[in-house]
């Protein structure tokens, strides 16, 4: 009703995410935001988040250089502030999506290097994927593979994902990336809403690649499936106990303790 307008911005952004990401209404959502960037005198923090948000709508639908250009904007207009290392983040995983992992994992140091900054649990990821799986030998392909995948999957390409992560598997079993490639294909299911499929692969990953970094995170997930999908607080229970004997120093720890807690009764509040 008030139209795109400088006291509008906010929401004109959030009505582009969902026009992008829910509808696949991606040229809907780009000419609501450039309407946005288009304001006389339209505050540096709110033209910040418009052009981080058309960034991610960019590379949704595969300009993922003109994205690049964008986050670049924001990275030097606020390079001590958190939107400017929030950009180079999501240049950093262009630069990954695009095959270019040392240039990614130089980017990625740069933010961690500095306490001041601060940088999100999915850079740390990048970060941790790119280091534990990459340059392990001379075959870099197998890395590559799995970075056009993880493009696929954000764009909700979802049977091109798969198929080049069955590529993967098929050409290099039992490479270390095997545990990331479940770990893809659990969380492609349960956009689908294929809980089943998702719960195979989660469970996969526990009981095969328990030593590997993402074997908390899925015994976390397998655990939310059986409490909050399936209502099964019997094998949800269980399976958060042994996440806190496991793995004491996982991320989850705090809020799996919370919910053993309260499964178990100790708690009234969940």
């Amino acid at each position: 009703d008030l139209g795109v307008r400088s006291e509008t911005v906010s929401l004109a952004k959030e009505l582009a995410h969902v026009e992008a990401f829910y509808l696949q209404n991606t040229e809907a959502a780009i000419e609501i935001l450039n309407e946005a960037l288009a304001i006389p005198n339209l505050y540096d923090r709110s033209a910040a988040l418009c052009k981080l948000e058309l960034g991610d709508i960019l590379v949704f639908t595969d300009a993922i250089w003109d994205a690049s250009l964008l986050f670049s904007q924001v990275e030097l207009d606020f390079k001590d502030d958190v939107y400017g290392h929030e950009a180079k983040f999501r240049n950093a995983r262009i630069s990954y999506y695009a095959g270019d992992f040392d240039w990614a994992q130089s980017q990625l140091d740069a933010l961690k290097a500095s306490t001041s900054k601060l940088i999100s649990n999915d850079a740390i990821d990048l970060s941790l994927l790119i280091t534990d799986n990459y340059a392990l030998d001379t075959i870099t392909e197998p890395m590559w593979l799995y970075a056009q995948a993880d493009l696929l999957a954000t764009q909700h390409r979802y049977p091109s994902a798969r198929g080049k992560l069955d590529s993967l598997i098929t050409t290099w079993p039992g490479h270390p990336l095997e545990d990331e490639v479940l770990m893809q294909l659990a969380q492609m299911a349960l956009a689908e809403n294929d809980v089943d499929t998702a719960m195979v692969m989660l469970q996969e990953i526990v009981s095969l690649h328990f030593d590997d970094i993402l074997a908390d995170d899925a015994l976390f997930q397998l655990a939310d499936l059986h409490q909050n999908w399936l209502n099964d607080v019997d094998a949800a229970l269980p399976l958060y106990e042994q996440l806190l004997f496991e793995f004491p120093g996982s991320l989850h720890a705090i809020e799996a303790r919370r919910r053993f807690r309260a499964l178990r009764g100790d708690d009234t509040e969940l």
